[in-house]
């Protein structure tokens, strides 16, 4: 008996230690009910006080802080770790500064003046901002339909929404009614559910975008990109916590005339090269025109401003990659040349030497094939000539961001051996081009996405040309 009374008062002594062991400020936590909370910041939870940029870095600090201050069992860790993986897959990617991103990348807002906005867009970009303003003050439905709006209950219409230019057939016309009112319906229905993404983009977006382009791509069309990363060579220049994997939804891109598939084939003589900066087999000879980011409510705006601006960021890497090869091609042709005119100009020369003198003739050698860095950053075209237009979806409301590379900026070939692209990057947000909420709203939408459709047809297609050294006749 005295043995047992010895042993119950031992393991009475060592449940007192272990107890006391425990910080008297906080409470216990177990796997059933967890820590208390009020003091759930000592488990792990980052201050609502943190900006979006820095939370998930403070979750992981504090996390790590946490399992240091407190003993667990294994079965506590295990949990909690599950845990806290489920936390970091719903929480914002983890994101820095787009400062650090290639030489750098600004997002600023549009200038309210015309004479500034001239000068952050440039006149391509003016041009196309002016043809998106016309769209949002413009006519929207096809002044023919105004009876079988009616009858649709359509909300009033004003007279100044009607277009009596608009002489499309009655059946196309209608057919594009039924559709909106079916993406409006679907918009609708993603919205009260609170859908994924990937609803939104297969019900919704998918929709929007087969109507404002339609199935013909011989010169324009879209492709989804969810699977397409960018590619090592094209990847930019970032600070190690930068995501760079899957980072845009769908492309819209421009189907090339066939002598500009000609100098594109030439360019990308490997199967595992492309004229963009991303390995994606149907994109592989179309240049990327227009980069489109969707997301829910759930994600923010700031965390869609840094994907684009990481994904146009190798886009620019990319093209400046294509300039560099094509300086030195066009560098080996003009020495090719030059040399075949001096050769047979100094054969004469020399015979008539020959013919005068015993003394031996040293022949100069050819130059060799210029480098990179021989070629003269003042021969590239600026990229600062174009903008690179960005979309921007939230559930059912899309919005333009302006892509422009500063003219400011001077792109040394070398440049591209320290950060990828060489070249300053400028984001100007934004435009509202519509929403899939209401009938007109997705007019507007349908409409803007056409302005932009013409633009990349007309206006993209003569700067490609230019960059590649097509002649504006040769199609």
């Amino acid at each position: 008996m005295h043995l047992v009374a010895v042993a119950a008062a031992s393991i009475c002594a060592r449940r007192r230690r272990l107890i006391a062991s425990f910080p008297p400020t906080h409470t216990r936590p177990t796997s059933l009910t967890g820590p208390r909370r009020g003091h759930s910041h000592a488990y792990g939870l980052f201050p609502l006080s943190l900006s979006y940029t820095n939370a998930p870095a403070a979750f992981a600090d504090e996390v790590d802080s946490s399992s240091q201050s407190h003993i667990r069992s294994r079965s506590q860790s295990q949990s909690q770790s599950q845990s806290a993986s489920s936390a970091r897959s719903i929480s914002p990617k983890k994101v820095t500064s787009l400062w650090d991103v290639g030489n750098g990348i600004t997002c600023t807002s549009l200038a309210n003046t015309t004479a500034s906005r001239r000068e952050q867009l440039g006149p391509v970009g003016m041009a196309l901002l002016g043809a998106l303003e016309d769209v949002a003050d413009g006519p929207v439905f096809a002044a023919r339909l105004e009876a079988e709006l009616a009858e649709a209950g359509i909300e009033r219409i004003r007279p100044y929404q009607l277009d009596d230019a608009d002489n499309r057939p009655m059946a196309e016309l209608m057919g594009e009614l039924q559709t909106i009112q079916s993406i409006n319906a679907l918009s609708h229905r993603c919205a009260e559910n609170r859908d994924h993404e990937s609803e939104w983009n297969n019900r919704v977006h998918t929709k929007v975008l087969e109507l404002a382009l339609r199935n013909d791509e011989a010169r324009v069309g879209f492709r989804s990109v969810i699977a397409a990363k960018i590619s090592s060579d094209s990847r930019p220049t970032h600070s190690p916590g930068l995501t760079t994997g899957k980072i845009v939804d769908y492309a819209m891109f421009l189907e090339p005339s066939r002598p500009t598939r000609n100098v594109v084939a030439s360019l990308i003589a490997t199967s595992s090269e492309s004229i963009n900066h991303v390995s994606y087999e149907p994109l592989r000879t179309r240049p990327i025109a227009v980069s489109i980011k969707t997301n829910t409510e759930s994600r923010t705006v700031e965390e869609a401003k840094v994907q684009l601006g990481v994904w146009l960021a190798g886009q620019e890497a990319r093209i400046e990659a294509l300039m560099q090869r094509l300086a030195i091609l066009e560098a080996s042709e003009h020495e090719a040349e030059g040399e075949v005119g001096s050769r047979s100009c100094r054969r004469g020369r020399w015979e008539s030497r020959a013919s005068q003198s015993h003394t031996p003739i040293h022949i100069q050698q050819p130059t060799p094939t210029p480098t990179i860095d021989a070629i003269s950053p003042g021969t590239a075209l600026p990229l600062s000539d174009t903008v690179f237009p960005l979309l921007s979806v939230q559930s059912e409301s899309w919005s333009l961001f302006f892509g422009r590379v500063s003219s400011n900026t001077s792109t040394s070939m070398s440049d591209l051996y320290v950060r990828k692209p060489a070249s300053r990057i400028h984001i100007f947000h934004s435009i509202p081009l519509g929403n899939t909420a209401n009938t007109v709203q997705t007019y507007r939408l349908v409409k803007s996405l056409k302005v932009l459709r013409a633009w990349i047809d007309e206006d993209l297609r003569l700067w490609w040309d230019k960059i590649l050294g097509i002649d504006k006749d040769g199609d």
